[in-house]
């Protein structure tokens, strides 16, 4: 039998849709092993990618972070109809070449896309080249979405809650081609890990006190270290573990401070372990690192939130009652004293959020494809009879 190929297409303009690219790939292996071939690709890192994306690509998280008005005000502009047609247009010319050597350099029977504004540009490819791939796009944020998630051309849109549904479907995608699924996360944060002691115990942390989990995404963004000082200047009773990712400058100044609590600094590690082994979980709002502890059914802190997606994201977890969103050192310190103070407060957002969670939607994703895939060779098999 010839294998399936499905060419997962995402950027790194923000660590979460790569990491729910590989979280796909992890699943069709898992799954169809042999029978399918995967293959994840960034665009914008092609050797014939337009200069623009690849500075975009760099330029995104340092804009959020030290320009979040004007990211705000950027993101806001493309929403309106004349600044949405011009943008449209000039993404368009500046992906399609690019778009068509990437397809002919990974011919597909499925394309995947995990990152907005891809699959109308894709499609746009497929019809000057006479190709035709289905069309998935996988939305990676919450809630309050940006229409250049959609794109009429996908035969399916895999959304990860009814919000996000509602957005699609008011946004002009037809009703029966969107799937809430949820948003595709490693496998080992749906895994049930040994008790909590245990883990703690590798990991080497104190089983005498609850932990607190402090990220800020892959960059290590958001304001780390002011919450990290706020905890430690009141003495709380907890221990602080602190993931800053690929920020080797924040993780050296906190290594270089005299804590009062017991603190732990990590750089870039795998999460699932960790986030078991925590009481609580303090992040900023991208969608991956929630739907991650959502689905290890940690009770969320969302300490920062880029404007526009992330603000969706943020909302979107306080209102259901997963977790609070604290906007400040002194908002963060009263939330986490009052769940110390209030054990079964604190595992109730616990069990919300594990409600809310899809530890498996990387693998219902996969189902969905690979019927989808099933259906194509269908018609294939019938076009070819029929002739």
């Amino acid at each position: 039998m010839i294998a399936k190929s499905i060419l997962i297409l995402s950027t790194n303009a923000g660590s979460g849709h790569s990491s729910a690219a590989r979280a796909l790939q992890d699943a069709f292996i898992r799954r169809y092993g042999a029978a399918i071939h995967v293959t994840i690709c960034n665009p914008w890192q092609h050797p014939a990618a337009p200069r623009l994306l690849r500075w975009y690509e760099r330029a995104y998280v340092t804009e959020v972070q030290q320009s979040p008005m004007l990211y705000q005000l950027g993101y806001a502009l493309s929403e309106l109809a004349l600044s949405r047609h011009a943008l449209d247009f000039g993404m368009h010319r500046l992906q399609m070449p690019l778009l068509q050597q990437v397809l002919e350099d990974n011919p597909a029977d499925l394309v995947i896309s995990v990152y907005p504004r891809l699959t109308a540009a894709i499609a746009a490819s497929q019809v000057q080249s006479g190709q035709r791939s289905r069309l998935l796009t996988v939305v990676t944020d919450l809630a309050d979405l940006h229409r250049a998630w959609f794109s009429p051309s996908d035969d399916y849109c895999i959304v990860p809650t009814a919000v996000a549904r509602q957005n699609a479907i008011t946004y002009g995608i037809d009703p029966r081609r969107v799937r809430t699924i949820g948003v595709p996360v490693d496998a080992l944060f749906g895994t049930s890990y040994p008790d909590r002691a245990t883990l703690q115990r590798a990991l080497g942390w104190q089983r005498d006190c609850p932990a607190l989990l402090l990220v800020g995404g892959g960059a290590g963004a958001g304001q780390l270290a002011a919450l990290a000082h706020a905890l430690d200047a009141i003495s709380v009773p907890l221990q602080l573990i602190i993931v800053t990712g690929t920020n080797t400058a924040l993780a050296a100044r906190l290594r270089a401070r005299r804590w009062r609590i017991p603190v732990r600094i990590y750089d870039h590690v795998p999460l699932a372990p960790f986030m078991h082994a925590a009481d609580i979980v303090a992040t900023k709002a991208g969608g991956l690192t929630i739907s991650e502890a959502l689905a290890v059914g940690k009770p969320l802190l969302i300490h920062s939130a880029a404007p526009g997606q992330e603000a969706g994201n943020a909302r979107y977890i306080h209102e259901s009652g997963g977790g609070q969103w604290v906007s400040t050192p002194a908002a963060f310190v009263a939330q986490v004293t009052s769940w110390l103070a209030n054990p079964a407060a604190c595992a109730w957002a616990g069990m919300v959020g594990r409600h809310l969670g899809c530890p498996d939607a990387a693998d219902r994703i996969a189902q969905l494809s690979w019927r989808l895939l099933a259906a194509r060779s269908s018609e294939m098999r019938m076009a070819i009879a029929g002739d």
